[in-house]
């Protein structure tokens, strides 16, 4: 079982890996921190089939934070969630993300020499416009995702609620 498990975790970071790419639908000189109305980022180890999503979302006036930290070798997951998020925390981020011109990276951030490794996507919402991008074991320079996911599970923590995935 623990073999089967390992090789499906190769499995999906390698087709992680192949299928890392980058996708904006929009005009990219025109993003707008106002306009932010999703962040969604997930990060899984290869190795212990450990994986942290960091979800924010403005939507009918309300801005709500996520984080589900899951572990799909023991099937669990903790899902971390709070209603009450100002607006300009949404703002704030946008604004991170414009500054590092998340609207301009690359296709594909990959690192060839680690097999079991960390892989990541990012997919964003501003006003209409789509952005993803995705790698594995390499991040782009001046990648802010660290520091926005370090805001959203700061917002998130004191309200956990567990549940069975």
């Amino acid at each position: 079982m623990k073999k089967l498990v390992i090789i499906a975790v190769a499995t999906a970071s390698a087709i992680l890996l192949l299928c890392s790419c980058f996708y904006f639908s929009g005009d990219k000189n025109k993003l707008n921190a106002n306009d932010l109305v999703r962040y969604y980022y997930k990060v899984h180890n290869g190795y212990s089939g450990f994986s942290r999503e960091y979800e924010i979302v403005y939507a009918d006036s309300i801005v709500t934070a996520t984080v589900r930290d899951c572990n799909f070798l023991i099937d669990s997951c903790d899902v971390y969630t709070a209603s009450d998020v100002p607006r300009e925390t949404m703002v704030e981020i946008g604004e991170m993300l414009i500054k590092a011109k998340v609207q301009n990276w690359e296709s594909s951030y990959t690192n060839p020499d680690v097999f079991d490794g960390d892989s990541w996507s990012i997919d964003v919402k501003f006003g209409k416009d789509l952005i993803w991008s995705g790698g594995y074991m390499a991040w782009p320079d001046d990648d802010p995702t660290h520091e926005i996911n370090k805001i959203i599970y700061n917002l998130c923590k004191p309200q956990k609620e567990e549940s069975k995935q």
